[in-house]
């Protein structure tokens, strides 16, 4: 059985990873497809690797959360890209899941998955074994996920555009074994399917060994600050955002009388506030002028996408509702649910403070930054419409 330590990493693992595969309205499953995919292969190639192959899975286009659209959109089969973020990425993943320490040997796996069998690949430009076992099959597995969204959908034609790349993207033994993989009963026909996809991710999460935890050491909260890392760099503006916004949460609620407990995992939410906004275009949040009714729509969704990313997390389960409701107003005219005063979390309306005071002190293209007396002087002008007045007066207190 495993421990609520362990199950917290998996889950938080496979809560990133479907943080990135959110793109506008919808889930792409990129990274929950390669990892399943990865897995399955290392059952017959690399049998002891099978946990660091499925995270790799999971984890392994992290470094490319700050490209404007979502990177399936950009890879193209027989074009390996060569360019700014894309070439770089497999080392910018590779480094944050280093940073996550109890993956640190899916780093290396990571570092390879764009490495080509003829050394055509990025960013190292390896060839052959000089490419690690589990960066082929990452290889391998991200290739057959972008087919997929190649109108090749039927199996045949999978097959026959990998055995074009044979010997070139990967080698004869990665091919076959994943045609094998691929033939297997009605294997195919599931992973072509959303409906079994997060069916299937969770089986595997929870039949596979847990990550080596000897090098781990990190808390919660330190885990959750590589998260936030993430979240934020998908916007130039928003950098280091998260962990303010996480930072004033913990100071308003402590200065409210809040218990210590409560008061971290309030913290922990505000790191994780703005997950669901990495499925917002960047053309969007970076606009300088007056959004459309389609994208202002878009952006008022991006809570409800944190509270689905965050769900995923059993031990935040009490935490999804205060990080979904940040945007929400005392007067009952916020969103997602329009809900009002006391209907509003007491974390949510900390929250919703905190994110508020943060974005007014920060570059932002959309207003003039400014400075503390002044953000703190339309906080109180906007208590009792925007914000809880008795908060208000807290808060004013102790932001700085």
């Amino acid at each position: 059985m495993k421990k609520p330590r362990d199950t917290f990493l998996s889950e938080i693992v496979a809560a990133l990873s479907l943080m990135m595969d959110f793109s506008e309205n919808r889930k792409l499953y990129h990274a929950w497809r390669v990892a399943i995919l990865s897995e399955k292969l290392s059952q017959k190639l690399f049998p002891n690797y099978r946990t660091e192959m499925f995270y790799a899975g999971l984890l392994h286009d992290i470094g490319a959360i700050s490209l404007p659209y979502h990177i399936v959109h950009y890879e193209k089969i027989e074009k390996p890209c060569k360019s700014s973020i894309l070439f770089n990425h497999p080392q910018k993943s590779a480094n944050i899941v280093k940073n996550l320490g109890f993956l640190f040997l899916a780093s290396d796996i990571i570092l390879d998955h764009h490495e080509r069998w003829d050394g055509s690949g990025y960013p190292r430009g390896i060839s052959g074994n000089d490419i690690t076992l589990g960066g082929q099959i990452l290889r391998i597995s991200d290739t057959v996920d972008v087919l997929l969204r190649d109108n090749f959908t039927s199996l045949g034609n999978i097959k026959k555009k990998l055995l074009l790349q044979r010997g070139k993207e990967f080698s004869d033994k990665i091919y076959e074994a994943m045609e094998v993989t691929l033939d297997e009963n009605d294997f195919f026909d599931n992973i072509i399917s959303e409906e079994s996809i997060s069916q299937i991710v969770l089986k595997i999460m929870k039949n596979l060994t847990p990550p080596n935890m000897v090098p781990f050491e990190s808390e919660m909260d330190e885990i959750v600050k590589v998260f936030a890392d993430v979240i934020d760099a998908k916007h130039n503006y928003t950098a280091g955002h998260s962990k303010r916004v996480a930072i004033y949460t913990y100071n308003i609620a402590k200065a409210l009388g809040i218990p210590e407990e409560q008061a971290k995992k309030l913290k922990v939410a505000g790191y994780l506030h703005d997950a669901g906004k990495v499925a917002i275009p960047r053309a969007i949040l970076d606009k300088p002028g007056r959004l459309t009714m389609d994208e202002y729509k878009l952006i008022k969704n991006h809570p409800v996408f944190t509270m689905e990313i965050m769900s995923m997390i059993h031990c935040l389960k009490d935490m999804v509702i205060i990080a979904g409701s940040h945007h929400e107003r005392y007067d009952g005219m916020g969103y997602p649910g329009r809900l009002s005063r006391d209907t509003i979390p007491l974390g949510g309306r900390i929250m919703a403070i905190a994110d508020a005071y943060d974005a007014m002190t920060s570059e932002r293209p959309y207003q003039n930054k400014r400075n503390s007396v002044e953000a703190k002087d339309i906080l109180i002008k906007n208590s009792r419409s925007q914000f809880d007045p008795e908060i208000v007066k807290v808060a004013v207190k102790v932001l700085s």
